[in-house]
């Protein structure tokens, strides 16, 4: 918000979450949220619970006009995002609002300026819970069934099945996995998916679990693009819709340039090292 604002023109966002000492364990509890065998099954049949892991990540933001303008790497385009809170409509301290959820989705498509139907994939919270997931899926098919009725064309995910909540930093791990997903035009499958949980009718939604790595599914003339999906204890519910970043335009040979990197302990060895640069 601070980039569409002005107010800087440059970015840093990110998250960190590191657990001290680093391999621990739990006494697993029927009634909490920790798997009972050490696997975040996000959708599955099995799914009893999630996993806890340590983890650091963060992006650089820049408007895409000036990053195009720079020459830089653009992994992907943040076309909008919507962040809200449940407040009172939470039913536990454990349990999302599916109220919530969906007005956060349904509100970045709308800032967006995109439909629910170009939307070819979608990280989800995905925490593996007995509980969670299906409220999340009914959330979802909430929000998307504002402007549509197409069935199982958008692909889900959680990269928490692959390295577990990370807390602080789950929200970033996600939008990290989706970034490189449409820059690479590539959607991966998690793991430990056998059969959806019952809970869950996904042939009602317009979504399915990805369990094998395959293309976006475009519309014509749109670009590929994505949802991310991240949901706070504390309430709070955050969904961006990305899209593949815009080709980069072809280099002339006039164009083309090398860095050399300029660097010595003394001024004087500085000028020697640009002298070997130069000859």
């Amino acid at each position: 918000q601070s980039l569409l604002a002005g107010e800087c023109d440059m970015a840093l966002a990110g998250g960190v979450t590191v657990r001290v000492p680093h391999i621990t364990g739990y006494l697993y509890e029927s009634e909490n949220i920790f798997s009972p065998d050490g696997h975040c099954r996000a959708f599955d049949a099995q799914a009893r619970g999630t996993i806890f892991g340590s983890g650091a990540g963060a992006v650089l933001l820049k408007p895409l006009k000036a990053a195009q303008r720079d020459s830089d790497n653009i992994y992907a385009v943040i076309r909008g995002s919507a962040i809200n809170n449940d407040g009172a409509s939470k039913q536990s301290y454990w349990a999302s609002s599916a109220e919530g959820l969906e007005g956060a989705i349904a509100q970045a498509l709308s800032v967006s300026g995109v439909s629910p139907d170009s939307i070819g994939y979608l990280e989800t919270h995905g925490t593996g819970t007995i509980l969670g997931d299906p409220v999340e899926i009914f959330a979802m098919n909430k929000a998307f069934r504002r402007d549509t009725d197409r069935k199982q064309y958008c692909a889900i995910g959680s990269v928490k099945t692959n390295i577990g909540h990370l807390e602080a930093a789950a929200g970033v791990a996600g939008l990290i996995k989706t970034a490189l997903s449409l820059r690479h035009g590539r959607i991966l499958p998690g793991l430990h998916y056998e059969s959806p949980n019952p809970q869950i009718r996904f042939e009602r939604t317009p979504f399915y679990v990805a369990t094998e790595t395959g293309g976006y599914a475009t519309v014509q003339g749109q670009p590929a693009r994505a949802g991310v999906s991240s949901m706070g204890i504390g309430g709070t519910n955050a969904h961006l819709v990305l899209e593949a970043p815009p080709p980069s335009p072809a280099k002339t040979e006039s164009q083309s340039c090398e860095v050399l990197i300029a660097s010595a302990r003394t001024p004087s060895d500085l000028d020697q090292l640009r002298s070997a640069y130069a000859h």
